[in-house]
């Protein structure tokens, strides 16, 4: 085989490569999904993450009870979860072992959490995910495809700097997007709020 031959080769099979590496990056593993050990919501003993529902897609919003932007999208979020229940399976997950179980209570109550709402102690799921900042939003479709991650909506700039109102609703127009099976315009924004750290 003559060197341009070769040559050719290498770029074709690099060419086949690539897209499924990059692609790989996107796609979750169900089994292991489920195989993750959370803290149950309110007093709820060590559980695994609920089994996805047939049909319906599943939403990732990580959160911290002390943070600013977790607590003030809290009534955002409750919204999501109520306009569309139908097609959408919602948890909050809080990364590490920061908060004790009563300041969790202390935050489902006081912002009045509406969806399941789980620790992650090790931060296995969070990790497993790519989850950085919180709030964060990561949706998955029926496969567990990769759909959209990032901001909820541009309210935020940065972090303690709010505009008046959002003028862009990243992760409502995935949902809607999704749920009329086509794919979001936007599929990544950069996630603005408090790092998610190692503990």
């Amino acid at each position: 085989m003559s060197a341009i031959r070769k040559y050719i080769l290498i770029l074709l099979l690099g060419a086949l490569w690539l897209p499924s590496h990059a692609q790989n990056d996107s796609v979750f593993n169900a089994g292991r999904l489920s195989a993750f050990w959370l803290t149950g919501m309110g007093s709820g003993p060590s559980t695994h993450l609920p089994a996805s529902s047939a049909g319906k897609l599943r939403l990732f919003i990580f959160l911290s009870p002390e943070c600013p932007l977790s607590q003030n999208y809290s009534g955002v979020l409750n919204q999501l979860y109520a306009a569309y229940a139908a097609d959408l399976q919602m948890v909050g997950i809080i990364p590490g072992k920061t908060y004790r179980q009563a300041e969790v209570d202390s935050f489902i109550k006081k912002y009045k959490i509406a969806y399941p709402l789980f620790i992650d102690p090790l931060l296995d799921l969070s990790h497993y995910l790519k989850a950085s900042v919180t709030p964060e939003a990561i949706l998955l479709d029926t496969e567990n495809q990769l759909v959209y991650k990032g901001a909820i909506d541009n309210w935020y700039k940065t972090l303690g700097k709010a505009g008046a109102r959002a003028t862009a609703h990243y992760l409502r127009d995935a949902i809607e997007a999704s749920s009329r099976h086509q794919p979001p315009s936007i599929k990544r924004t950069t996630a603005v709020g408090c790092l998610i750290n190692d503990f």
